[in-house]
């Protein structure tokens, strides 16, 4: 790949390049082949990166490694905490993570495997829900309630709306999703008829 970028060369001034080539590299103890970014100044036939091309090169690698074992990407994180409605220090704590963990793997810090298995299984409503039911002493009442409603929300977004949820209707350990949530049928009526049946 080779595109003329909109700069002239720090070098001398010319016409600078946007060129990409194959490499690899040895990360976590694995190669990681990636495609490399890097610039080239045609007047001096001299190739260079800079911080901004760096970033965009460890990005590639982590996303190659990150594909390669079913780890999220950092907006693929972003995304499901977003659909949960759950600020990132929670979701730590829900997860069992260390404090502000999720969040610094928003931002592109790559995890291990474990935890990136964890991450995955996480993008399940239901899986979700049961984690969010053993981290139960950690939160308030209302806000084990405004997580467990909006985590069941989430499971079908486009068809029901949550209308009521609270802690005594599900206890500490339930089943999910709890027997009695009310919930509204946005698709065929607005008639009210329990979550579980």
């Amino acid at each position: 790949m080779k595109q003329i970028v909109d700069k002239p060369s720090p070098v001398t001034g010319g016409v600078l390049e946007l060129c990409s080539k194959p490499a690899t590299v040895e990360f976590r103890g694995e190669s990681i082949p990636y495609e490399k970014l890097f610039y080239h100044c045609v007047d001096s036939d001299l190739s260079f990166g800079d911080d901004e091309l760096e970033t965009a090169n460890l990005k590639r690698i982590y996303d190659t490694y990150r594909r390669r074992h079913g780890i999220p990407t950092a907006e693929e994180l972003r995304r499901m905490r977003e659909r949960y409605g759950i600020p990132s220090g929670a979701m730590s704590v829900i997860l069992g993570l260390g404090e502000n963990q999720y969040g610094l793997y928003e931002d592109g810090t790559v995890p291990t495997l474990s935890v990136g298995k964890l991450l995955a299984l996480a993008a399940s409503p239901a899986i979700m829900a049961r984690m969010l039911q053993y981290a139960r002493g950690a939160f308030s009442d209302k806000q084990y309630s405004k997580y467990y409603k909006a985590i069941a929300s989430s499971m079908h977004p486009a068809r029901y709306g949550v209308e009521r949820i609270g802690v005594q209707d599900y206890g500490v350990y339930p089943s999910f999703p709890p027997s009695r949530i009310v919930i509204r049928d946005a698709v065929t009526s607005s008639k009210k008829i329990p979550y579980n049946k």
